[in-house]
């Protein structure tokens, strides 16, 4: 027989055997946990586990909808309410179970948009969005005491004072815009369109408040690419005429068409007036490009408004809309009209054409 171990030695032993079987039993307890959670997901789906992470306030979430047009609007293209609520229901929430909607339209009527906006905060949305600037305007005022939080589409949401920085917005807004330099991207194609452009007609009205800031970007980008650029205050439809001879009269060789519900709304009239002058135009109005306007540069809702439903996620969680940053990123669709750029005389270069993301032929 061998000599027998010091008591001490056996002890640390038995301590060691101890350690290793409740690391092996922990390391058990893991596995199994993972296996549990896997077959559960597997078994029940995703929406069960969707359907614990959005548990809030003991109610379904409420989100208030608000557009400036009416439904189904001809113009204005109010499926980008329908493109957000499906981005909902693809991240867990379920209409009426998980989140219930409050949607609401303006007509184009600025009082009934603001009859809204103070419907939803009285409602009380726990989160607004808003597809339009105008509605924007309305939430500001509505929000001014009850800071709800909104996300929201703006063109600019500085120059329309719902937020201090992009990268910091700092107030109850929050959500998405054009790319940088999307107004440069403007003045460039009409650069790489008409040969020897010198000088661009802007047509402008200042009634609509991120129009200032569009046309500083347009001046500092023709200014830029070697243009002067003349600016041309249209109010009213009679002004059209009055403006667009006024570009030909002080030798415009094309147009860049500010924001406005009142260009947009009469893109047909536009877009054969600017045709039969014969002047290239481009903005952001595809009823302008249709009808005899040369290209359009929309805005990248279509991917936004499903993106935005993750933005609404985090705020119902408790993020601040003041740290969430204004999301430039998605870049938006251009729309050429070869069919008008013949009629213009244009023989656009194919690298142009190349660029582009649908075609009018």
């Amino acid at each position: 027989m061998g000599t027998p171990r010091p008591s001490h030695v056996v002890r640390a032993r038995i301590s060691r055997l101890t350690a290793l079987r409740a690391d092996a039993y922990h390391r058990f307890i893991f596995r199994y946990a993972v296996l549990y959670f896997r077959t559960n997901a597997a078994t029940h789906g995703r929406e069960t586990f969707m359907q614990e992470a959005h548990k809030g306030p003991g109610r379904p979430y409420r989100v208030g909808l608000i557009h400036v047009v009416a439904k189904g609007d001809p113009v204005i293209d109010t499926q980008d309410i329908v493109d957000f609520k499906r981005g909902m229901e693809t991240i867990g929430y379920r209409e009426d179970v998980d989140v219930v909607y409050q949607e609401l339209y303006g007509n184009r009527d600025p009082d009934l948009v603001q009859a809204h906006a103070d419907a939803l905060v009285a409602w009380p949305a726990d989160v607004i969005v808003s597809f339009l600037t105008n509605a924007n305007i309305a939430l500001k005022q509505a929000t001014r005491e009850v800071r709800i939080p909104v996300v929201c589409w703006a063109t600019n949401h500085i120059e329309a004072g719902l937020a201090e920085s992009y990268r910091r917005p700092g107030m109850n807004f929050t959500g998405f815009s054009y790319i940088p330099y999307n107004n440069w991207a403007k003045v460039r194609l009409l650069k790489m369109a008409v040969p020897g452009l010198t000088r661009i007609g802007h047509l402008y009205n200042p009634t609509y408040s991120p129009a200032p800031a569009v046309m500083r970007e347009f001046a500092e980008a023709a200014r830029t690419m070697g243009c002067e650029m003349p600016i041309y205050e249209t109010l009213r439809i009679e002004d059209f005429e009055p403006s667009i001879r006024a570009m030909k009269r002080d030798g415009c060789q094309a147009v860049l068409v500010g924001p406005h519900a009142l260009f947009n709304m009469n893109g047909d009239v536009l877009g054969k007036l600017f045709l039969d002058a014969r002047l290239p135009a481009v903005g952001n109005q595809l009823s302008i490009t249709r009808a005899g306007g040369l290209a359009t540069i929309s805005p990248g809702k279509k991917k936004g408004w499903p993106m935005m439903a993750q933005v609404v996620d985090q705020i119902l969680h408790g993020a601040d809309p003041a740290e969430i940053p204004i999301d430039r990123s998605m870049r938006g669709p251009t729309t050429l009209n070869l069919k008008n750029a013949g009629l213009l005389g244009l023989q656009l270069p194919s690298s142009l054409i190349d660029e582009a993301d649908v075609l009018i032929e």
